[in-house]
């Protein structure tokens, strides 16, 4: 079946996945899914007529037809139907109301075919509506042009997560803007590298593979590594999940605050966002340790959400961390890398 790959990036390719093939894509919507390049183009066109929703729902319904465990199911579904099928979704699709209401109504035990009606739905509108003109379309004929190009590391970091290298994440730059210059200026912690600039960011000339391979010792390489962060990132917010890692990064700074003031009112931003009942960008936790944070809020302390930040980590490391070592992003990455050595 189609691997999944999340990326906004403009003409590109991988190593791993040179674009031979692209002359094939004409011939039908499948084969455009079915190459890496292929989803990377067939998104980027997609994003300039405002209708990407379509081909992120398609490629969250496939990897949710791989899930084994119920509970990841269940977790997954949810996600799915908040993020594209409810009514007023962040990135709401096209579907009948018939097909929506059935999936709501079975949201609360749902099954690995839940979602088939809209992805049928949302498919033949790809390929009878956006498909043909995206092959007329500016950016499938650029790359027919140039066909002959092959990216290096640099454009690999820039096309994997344009969102992380051009701008601070928008939860993050909210949290922090009663935060002073001097704090801003301050290079060592883990929000101010992912704030950084973008001529910052790219220079990947830091990049090798010695590093990248280190990544796959613990999850801790991994966040310790600014690289290795904002890649992580950009693998969870293809999985719906990077709430977590926006959390956890939120309350390595939290911890820093030494004002008081400050520091209550950062604690209950970080309540009303990441904690409370039906919260923007809700983390997965416990209800006792979201109700003693909810206690806690009279009177906040640096040590306040180190319960949740642990439940958190946790789930990363014993659940998303193991499948990025696994995703397309890494794997891509860790060969461009490696390839570069050998030459």
């Amino acid at each position: 079946m189609w691997k999944r790959f999340s990326c906004t990036g403009r003409l590109c390719c991988f190593p791993k996945d040179p674009l031979d093939d692209i002359e094939t894509w004409s011939e039908s919507v499948d084969k455009v899914l079915s190459s890496k390049a292929g989803q990377i183009a067939f998104r980027e066109f997609l994003k300039t007529e405002y209708s990407e929703e379509n081909l992120l729902f398609w490629l969250a319904c496939e990897d949710y037809k791989k899930i084994k465990t119920v509970p990841e199911m269940i977790s997954s579904a949810n996600r799915i139907y908040s993020e594209f099928v409810q009514t007023e979704a962040p990135r709401q699709i096209n579907i009948d109301f018939g097909t929506r209401e059935s999936i709501a109504k079975n949201i609360s035990q749902p099954t690995l075919n839940s979602f088939d009606t809209a992805q049928k739905l949302v498919y033949s509108l790809m390929a009878r509506d956006c498909y043909p003109r995206f092959l007329k379309s500016s950016i499938y004929q650029g790359l027919l042009r140039r066909n002959d190009s092959r990216p290096s590391i640099h454009v690999l970091i820039t096309v994997v997560m344009p969102s992380l290298t051009t701008s601070p994440p928008r939860e993050l730059q909210h949290l922090n803007m009663e935060t002073g210059k001097a704090e801003k200026r301050r290079r060592g912690n883990l929000k101010g590298q992912l704030q950084c600039k973008s001529s910052q960011v790219t220079n990947t000339d830091g990049l090798c593979f010695e590093e990248m391979s280190q990544w796959s010792q613990s999850l801790d390489r991994l966040l310790s590594s600014k690289y290795g962060m904002k890649i992580f990132q950009a693998f969870l917010k293809s999985e719906f999940s990077d709430e977590n890692i926006e959390f956890w990064i939120v309350c390595e700074d939290y911890k820093k605050i030494r004002s008081s003031f400050r520091m209550s009112s950062r604690a209950k931003k970080i309540f009303k966002r990441y904690i409370q009942a039906e919260a923007p960008r809700e983390i997965n936790i416990d209800h006792r340790t979201r109700e003693v944070i909810r206690q806690n809020m009279e009177a906040p302390s640096a040590v306040c959400f180190n319960d949740a930040q642990k439940i958190v980590y946790g789930l990363m490391e014993r659940d998303s961390y193991p499948r990025f070592l696994k995703s397309d992003i890494y794997r891509t990455l860790l060969d461009s890398t490696s390839e570069s050595v050998k030459m």
